[in-house]
């Protein structure tokens, strides 16, 4: 079915389009073409010690929940702990960041909102070589897409 603006879609267990962002597997459960780039959901898994640097958006607004595992969250300069069942709101312009301090895999649904300038910045993101990201090139893609990287935090 298609409305004028979008076209409805239901995604079963385990499909959507996989990606690999930073060492995170992605998988994209509704993308720009569904929503005309309204929003842009996809489900996280990040292995246990791994996160994302604090940064910080002038485009979007995320809304994360927390499928499973533990997150310690930076938002604004304070740290939080997020267990299964937590729902984050990472206002744009507000520095963020996020980690599983859990022992095991974790997992987290995001919501972004507008959505279309993320598709193509995990689109780069994804075509990085594998292993350890060269950070003055990810620095670079987060720039080019409204996103600054805070180093030294």
């Amino acid at each position: 079915m298609k409305t004028v603006n979008s076209i409805a879609t239901v995604v079963a267990p385990g499909q959507g389009k996989p990606l690999n962002v930073l060492g995170h597997d992605i998988s994209v459960k509704v993308a720009r073409q569904e929503t005309e780039g309204n929003y842009y959901v996809f489900e996280v898994r990040t292995p246990a010690g791994h996160g994302i640097p604090p940064h910080v958006h002038d485009r979007e607004d995320e809304l994360i929940y927390v499928l499973e595992g533990e997150f310690e969250i930076m938002l604004g300069g304070e740290l939080f702990t997020a267990k299964t069942g937590a729902q984050i709101f990472f206002p744009r312009h507000i520095p963020h960041a996020f980690k599983n301090v859990g022992a095991s895999m974790g997992k987290t649904l995001w919501t972004v909102v507008p959505g279309g300038n993320f598709e193509d910045f995990f689109e780069e993101l994804n075509a990085l070589p594998a292993g350890p990201p060269d950070m003055g090139e990810v620095v670079r893609i987060f720039g080019k897409y409204g996103m600054e990287v805070l180093m030294g935090n």
